[in-house]
């Protein structure tokens, strides 16, 4: 088919003819039968008119076809979202178009060599066009600029927009008086003041802002909840468990009053035995429903306690061994002490050889005038030591110093299990007298004397370390023992370097530990109550004699172990009744038995068929549901006797409040007044 141009070439007559005129004669007389705007596309001629009315002439339309072709493809869609995203800004919409024409109308000209006028005017038509062609995409262009353009005024100022913590009233009306003025001075900008325009911006405007804040809080909190479940079930998903099994333990955590940090404190404190389980009250009586309710759930949640029970006394032996060293027997350490001060009996004899005879009779005369004064007791021990200094026979007194020598040993054997104060006083001033008078005689023999000593002063620590921890009034006050430590290291007499005092009192505690745990061993509780005691001596006795470090590792094991101890009790024995009932209940445990008896009382014969109607439906439903309920609680079991790091991690993520990008409600809020004012126009 010819088009108009070629028609008018081949038929000069129609030249005095309009291009509407011969369209409408051509149309009528040979193509009625097509449709005329498929006709008029063919010859290529349009009926839009131009702004005065007039119809376009052929080149004008042949002109604003080609360019409604170009915009109703792909360069259209583009030109009409971003002529749109631009024109939807708020307020300063319009200009930034504006200028993004005349941007266009500028290079254009110094591409096609045309007027700058006439590239504006093409650029204007194009964008036009281009929005008539696609007003979806025009459309959504403008609200995405709306929206763009508002969030950095909600950014600037929130409490305009009604953000923060106030009242929700409060906030709304703030945040409605912003989108009215907003709407209206866009409204403003756009109609060139037309107070009907602004009138209707204003009122969207106000619309819009006056909801956002109560819409922008329930946004949030739908996309915060959305982030909450995601996370959980991803958290859930690495720890090889469920989402319902996380969700459950940490609400249970939570009502033992342990958030996320105290939680991973609390289970860093128990040690690799640690369990979920072991946190808490709630904790213990869920763990305790468990194990009532048959099951897989039951078995594991039994078995695991059982055999962390039977692993108790090697926990504990291992920690007394790593905190106060390998055990001793007393009665060993005594026999090498004896064998030691027997070895020294050749020192002596080698000390006595070339020893002169020396004169102690200023000795037994002032034993003379002391038995003379003294009665009772002391006086009959005074009269045996002033026998044993006469040469043996006779009533001379000896200058022999291996008598004064002998003399004082008895004298120590008295003194041992002596009590009568008097009688200690006479013998030990008697016994110091004979000693400088054999320092004098025999100078060598406090070499011996002094390896004696030392010998004789590990045996006392022994024998006192195995009291340090006792309860009563012979056992030391923390000062005390430090004091005794520290004057126990100094070397005594001739004796060279420190002495071993401080090892035996540290050698006797670590035996009296191991006695009160192998008699207490399956009593943790006492055994905790014996070494620990009631305040906090014994502490720092071990403090001192093992280090604090040390001390606190031990109590911390300890405590650890009771904790272990107490968590197996309440799961395992009939305690803790009413929260064991609470979440037999939860889980699902038995039915009142006495429900049919009741359902008669309450109903009569049609209350029991009823009730017995509802009965056997709850019984086929468990039938149906019990396996997954047994999945469930075998889930929940194994997560609580656990404390592996990816499970935690999930608890802690299920009990953190997820908070949603700060940008959500402020989106939100932008969605409504810019959508708002964007409808209004």
């Amino acid at each position: 088919m010819p088009t108009i141009s070629e028609i008018r070439q081949q038929y000069p007559q129609y030249r005095d003819m309009s291009d509407a005129d011969l369209a409408d004669a051509l149309h009528s007389k040979f193509y009625s039968d097509m449709p005329r705007d498929q006709f008029n596309a063919t010859i290529g001629y349009t009926d839009k008119p131009r702004p005065g009315g007039r119809h376009l002439s052929f080149e004008e339309g042949a002109e604003l076809l080609a360019r409604e072709e170009r915009m109703a493809g792909p360069s259209g869609t583009f030109g009409a979202t971003t002529s749109g995203f631009l024109e939807g800004f708020p307020v300063v919409g319009p200009m930034l178009l504006g200028a993004a024409q005349r941007g266009a109308a500028g290079v254009s000209s110094l591409i096609n060599g045309e007027s700058y006028g006439e590239n504006l005017k093409e650029a204007q038509a194009l964008t036009e066009t281009a929005q008539r062609q696609h007003p979806y995409m025009a459309t959504g262009g403008k609200v995405a600029g709306a929206v763009t353009g508002t969030i950095p005024m909600v950014a600037a100022a929130p409490a305009a927009f009604g953000a923060g913590t106030g009242n929700l009233v409060v906030r709304s009306v703030a945040s409605g008086a912003t989108g009215a003025g907003i709407g209206g001075v866009d409204a403003a900008v756009r109609s060139s003041g037309d107070p009907g325009e602004i009138w209707t911006g204003t009122k969207w405007g106000g619309i819009a802002g006056l909801a956002g804040p109560a819409v922008g809080m329930a946004v949030g909190a739908g996309v915060r909840k959305a982030m909450d479940t995601y996370r959980t079930a991803q958290g859930a998903k690495a720890a090889g468990t469920t989402s319902g099994t996380v969700k459950k333990l940490a609400k249970t955590i939570m009502g033992d009053q342990l958030d996320e940090a105290a939680m991973r404190a609390r289970l860093a404190d128990l040690g690799p035995e640690g369990m979920i389980a072991d946190l808490g009250p709630n904790t213990q009586a869920q763990a305790a429903a468990l194990a009532a309710t048959p099951g897989q759930g039951q078995q594991v949640m039994r078995s695991a306690l059982e055999a962390r029970h039977q692993g108790a006394n090697a926990r504990l032996a291992a920690a007394v061994d790593d905190t106060m060293g390998p055990n001793v027997v007393p009665s060993t350490i005594e026999r090498g002490t004896e064998t030691n001060q027997q070895m020294l009996s050749p020192l002596y004899r080698d000390s006595f050889q070339g020893a002169q005879p020396y004169d102690i009779t200023p000795i037994a005369d002032d034993l003379e005038r002391s038995i003379g004064i003294l009665r009772g007791d002391a006086q009959r021990a005074l009269q045996r030591v002033r026998g044993m200094l006469n040469d043996h026979g006779t009533d001379m007194v000896s200058n022999n110093p291996n008598v004064m020598f002998e003399t004082r040993q008895a004298i120590d054997g008295m003194l041992k299990n002596e009590a009568n104060p008097k009688v200690i006083s006479a013998l030990t001033e008697t016994r110091q007298m004979l000693d400088d008078a054999l320092t004098r005689a025999v100078p060598r023999i406090k070499e011996a004397d002094a390896a004696y000593a030392e010998l004789a002063r590990q045996r006392e620590a022994l024998q006192r370390g195995q009291s340090v921890l006792d309860h009563g009034r012979t056992a030391p006050r923390p000062a005390e023992l430090a004091a005794e430590v520290q004057q126990g290291a100094l070397p005594q007499g001739m004796q060279i370097g420190p002495s071993a005092v401080p090892l035996r009192l540290s050698q006797g505690a670590r035996a009296e530990v191991d006695r009160i745990l192998g008699s207490n061993a399956n009593d943790i509780a006492r055994l905790n109550k014996l070494i620990k005691s009631e305040g906090d001596w014994n502490r720092a006795r071990l403090a001192t004699l093992f280090g604090q470090e040390k001390a606190d590792n031990l109590f911390k094991v300890l405590d650890n172990e009771l904790t272990f101890a107490r968590t197996r009790d309440v799961v395992t024995r009939n305690s803790e009744t009413a929260r064991r009932q609470q979440h037999l209940a939860e889980l699902g445990g038995e039915a009142d038995p006495n429900f049919m008896r009741n359902a008669y009382a309450a109903g009569g014969i049609k209350g029991t068929v009823r009730a017995g109607g509802i009965r056997a439906v709850d019984k086929l439903a468990n039938m149906i549901l019990s396996g997954r309920k047994e999945a469930r609680d075998a889930a929940l079991a194994e997560a609580m006797v656990s404390n592996r790091a990816a499970l935690v991690d999930a608890l802690g993520q299920a009990q953190r409040t997820g908070q949603p990008p700060a940008l959500v409600e402020a989106l939100t809020k932008a969605i409504l007044i810019g959508g708002g004012t964007a409808g209004a126009r």
